[in-house]
Order: C-alpha cells, then structure tokens, then sequence
C-alpha cells in the first residue's frame, strides 16, 4: 500500500468520523408531530418560524431543551445541535397550517421568533429575546439584556426585563412593565403604557395613541414622549430633578408641579405652544409633545396607569 492510498484511506476515515459525530450532535426530523429533548450549550440560540399558530417559549433548569411540535398541515422541520436550534414548518403538498409549538430551554438561551399571524409567549428564558408578528400577539417576561418585540396587529407585552427594550405595535397597543435598561415603543394608533420603569433613556412615540409613563428619572436621564393626536400622560416621583420641555398646538397642559417659566431664545412661551420649566435640580431631560392632545404632568407612582 502506497503513501498515497493510506492518505486517502486516513482522510475518508477522518470525513466518516466527522460525519458520525456531527450526527449525534445534531438532529434533523420532518412530520407533523414531535416531542423530543436535546441538550444545548449554556447561552444558545432557539430559532422559530411559523406562518400561523402558536409559540411558547418557558425557561427551565439545566442544559436540557424539551420541544414538543405539531402541525395540522405541512411538515415540521427541526434541526438541533449544541449552539443552535432551530423549528419551523415547511409546505408539503397540502400547505401550512395551523401549528404549536411549546418548548422548555435552559436559562439563559436567545430566543428568536418569526410568525405571520401566530401568538407567541416566552417567559422565564432571562435571556435576549427577538420576536415578530404580523397580527399575532406577543406576550414577553422574565428576560435579559436585550428584548425586541414588534407586531403590526397584534398586542404587544413586555414585563420583568433586565435589560434594554425596544417594543412597537402598528395598531395593537403596547405593554411594558419592569424594565431596568433604555426603552423604546412605538406605535401608529395603538396605546402605550410603560409602568414601573428604571430607564435612564426613554423615548416613545405615537402618531394617534395614547402615551402613558410613570417610573424614575435618573440624573442626566434623556427621557422624549411624542405623539400627534394623542394625549401624554407623565407619572413623576415627587422629588423628582428635571428640565421639562412641554410643547402643544391645540392641547391643554396640565402639571401638578409648580411650573417656573425660563427664559428661551423664542421668549418665555412661543407661538409653538412650547413651554419649558425646571423642577428640583433639573438634572434629568425631559420632553414631551403632542400637536393636538393633551399633556398631563402628574406628582405619584402611576399605580393606576394600566386602567
């Protein structure tokens, strides 16, 4: 036996070991049912797609993932291996149809999930979390670092967060309670609420929905609320120590605080309807406007908000 073949014999002995190996690392399944459990690396991915159904995503001890799947039409697609895992469903020749998707991962694990009219629920993963839908509802808890979560139909919720969070609904409203990083919400005519908030910068904008906010305002805080037709409606701690800029066309402005005009560039009020004031030491920013709704600015905890 040559140098040559005893290479090439080495070499394809090499490629079967890799193949076998990657094999029982990795699963790969289709069918229209599935419960398994794979195990996966400590801060790994969990990526899921479906066009309609539901999602649930619960965050468990260990390093084991149990997935439970099924479909009433098309075929379950599953692919899973130390890092990464990843479930969605694939067309056959009767289509997609409703599918769910119930999943327990270890703590820490990134979860990132696409739907075109399916819910989803992700709660006690703590770890990032980037969801999308398109008329399904999105309800997120419990999570960490950074959270995103956007529908254009459908509700939006988002609590219990340590870390940053972006969440936006186009006509769904939006829910956010218990962030400790930046916040930012967007909606088009959906309201929004933000309640018990820990944010050194917040910015949140409307064009026809409500803004609700009551939390803290850190020192060199930027915290901006902005919608055209809807009203804004400020919850601030009583030694709060911020520089408010107020600025309305047809809108009533409402504060709880003694408002102290400063002098500006354009005069103490402009024709804009802009108001600016300092309460305390004004070491936080805070801007709100609306062109037609109200503004109120209110001394108290914004227990109430959500009502």
């Amino acid at each position: 036996m040559n140098i040559k073949t005893t290479l090439r014999i080495m070499l394809s002995g090499l490629a079967l070991v890799a193949c076998v190996t990657a094999t029982a690392k990795a699963q790969r399944y289709y069918g229209e049912t599935l419960d398994t459990t794979v195990t996966l690396d400590r801060q790994a991915t969990v990526d899921l797609s479906l066009m309609s159904g539901r999602i649930e995503v619960i965050g468990g001890d260990g390093l084991s993932a149990h997935v439970r799947a099924t479909t009433t039409r098309g075929d379950i697609r599953f692919d899973a291996g130390p890092g990464r895992l990843r479930l969605s469903v694939d067309p056959n020749g009767r289509g997609i149809g409703d599918a769910r998707f119930e999943l327990t991962v270890p703590a820490g694990t990134r979860v990132i999930g696409n739907s075109l009219s399916g819910s989803m629920f992700v709660t006690g993963v703590k770890g990032e979390v980037d969801v999308s839908s398109v008329s399904g509802s999105i309800d997120i808890s419990d999570a960490a670092r950074k959270v995103k979560a956007e529908s254009v139909s459908g509700n939006v919720e988002v609590s219990d967060v340590a870390g940053d969070v972006r969440a936006s609904s186009v006509s769904g409203r939006v829910e956010v309670d218990n962030v400790t990083g930046d916040l930012e919400t967007e909606s088009v005519s959906g309201r929004i609420t933000m309640t018990r908030a820990r944010s050194r910068y917040v910015r949140s904008g409307s064009v026809s929905g409500r803004i609700t906010y009551a939390g803290t305002f850190e020192p060199a805080g930027t915290y901006e609320f902005k919608t055209h037709s809807g009203s804004v409606n400020l919850s601030l701690p009583a030694d709060v120590g911020a520089q408010v800029q107020v600025e309305t066309f047809s809108g009533a402005v409402d504060s709880d605080f003694p408002v102290t005009l400063q002098p500006t560039s354009t005069g103490r009020r402009g024709s804009s309807g802009r108001i600016e004031f300092k309460i305390g030491d004004g070491r936080s920013r805070i801007v709100a406007e609306s062109f037609s709704g109200n503004i109120k600015i209110a001394r108290g905890d914004g227990r109430d908000s959500r009502d």
